[in-house]
């Protein structure tokens, strides 16, 4: 998967706040959050939940931690 375009000055801050570059993690299927990996489009219960992980990196079980179910 590819990750949402983002400002460079916001791409730094990202970085810099998760220790992990987003567009790096999502292009190699990883989350930004927990470090899982083997993350792919199936992975997700629905088209929201692929465009969130575009946007910030998280898998499906961080991204229910954070807005729930």
């Amino acid at each position: 998967m590819k990750a949402t375009d983002k400002h460079p000055t916001i791409e730094a801050l990202l970085t810099s706040l998760t220790g992990r570059s987003r567009e790096f993690s999502i292009s190699e299927g990883l989350c930004t959050t927990c470090e899982a990996d083997g993350i792919e489009i199936h992975s997700f219960r629905d088209t929201l939940s692929v465009d969130e992980y575009q946007i910030s990196g998280m898998c499906q079980k961080c991204q229910d931690d954070i807005f729930g179910v």
